[in-house]
């Protein structure tokens, strides 16, 4: 399941929503941020800037969690730590939500050197399968309705509930994303083209987030074709040159468009000698400047 770009767009739509999962139910957010980490040249989504009932304002990570990464913890703990040093006059907090229990991996850092503890760290953790889903789409904000398939006790007859909530309370703008979003979670649960007429197709096609979710998975369609293509080629590399060396081999991995890849494929097998066919391996990879020895 694909959920990266869903719960960044959820956490920027309904952010106010979504603070009673983290304990702050009586703050308000002044602001949605995405920041650059330099040193890592990628960005840190899902930051909430809050306002205290004093006028105090800090900040909270959300770190969505939709696969099993046993390095998660350490993770937000990476971010808090630049965050701090970003902004040493500001509290930093951070939680982990987990959509599903295979991702679960705990919520706390313990390090034992000697049989002494030397880190002990609690890691503020939301499990979504452990809250009702009956209560998030009656009680809840559209946020928390739109993550109810994932909870405990999710049905179809709550899921058209869910929808009609979206419909009937979801700013105009904001409908067709929380529903693109709703149908992402639900699909378990809701054949997709039963959600699509229960929805209709306008309004979901209104969504800039249907277009990014259909990018993200004609790449992932292409990814799984590319896998078993890039082996061919790297096969017939192997059985006609097996003295080419290794760099410039690795290099096939650095195509993922199939036409390009049968294009290889095709080389490869009408290449005449060792000599050519690492002429055109040498061009289309890191190894272009060098062919290695």
């Amino acid at each position: 399941m694909q959920t990266d770009i869903p719960l960044k767009r959820l956490t920027a739509l309904r952010a106010e929503d979504l603070l009673p999962l983290l304990g702050e139910a009586s703050a308000t957010v002044a602001a949605v941020e995405t920041l650059e980490l330099p040193a890592t040249a990628t960005r840190l989504d899902n930051v909430i800037r809050l306002r205290d009932t004093s006028g105090r304002e800090h900040l909270h990570v959300i770190e969505w969690q939709g696969y099993h990464d046993r390095a998660v913890l350490w993770r937000l703990a990476s971010y808090l730590a630049w965050l701090g040093q970003r902004n040493p006059e500001l509290p930093v907090i951070g939680t982990v939500i987990y959509l599903t229990p295979d991702t679960d991996v705990g919520s706390a850092i313990r390090q034992t050197v000697g049989g002494r503890d030397v880190i002990d760290w609690r890691v503020p953790t939301v499990r979504l399968w452990e809250l009702d889903a009956a209560d998030a789409v009656r009680q809840g904000g559209l946020g928390l309705t739109v993550l109810s398939p994932l909870m405990q006790g999710a049905t179809v007859p709550l899921v058209e509930e869910a929808i009609a909530q979206v419909l009937a309370q979801a700013p105009l703008p904001q409908q067709a994303d929380l529903l693109s979003i709703l149908g992402v979670f639900a699909e378990p649960l809701v054949d997709t083209n039963r959600f699509i007429r229960l929805v209709g197709r306008e309004t979901l096609m209104a969504s800039d987030l249907l277009t990014y979710l259909m990018d993200e998975k004609l790449a992932e369609v292409e990814r799984r074709y590319a896998g078993p293509m890039q082996q061919a080629v790297e096969d017939v590399v192997v059985a006609r040159f097996p003295n080419t060396p290794v760099v410039l081999v690795r290099n096939i991995r650095a195509v993922t468009d199939p036409d390009q890849l049968g294009t290889l494929l095709r080389d490869m097998l009408h290449a005449p000698d060792q000599a050519a066919a690492e002429a055109i391996l040498a061009t289309i990879g890191p190894s272009s400047s060098s062919t290695g020895t």
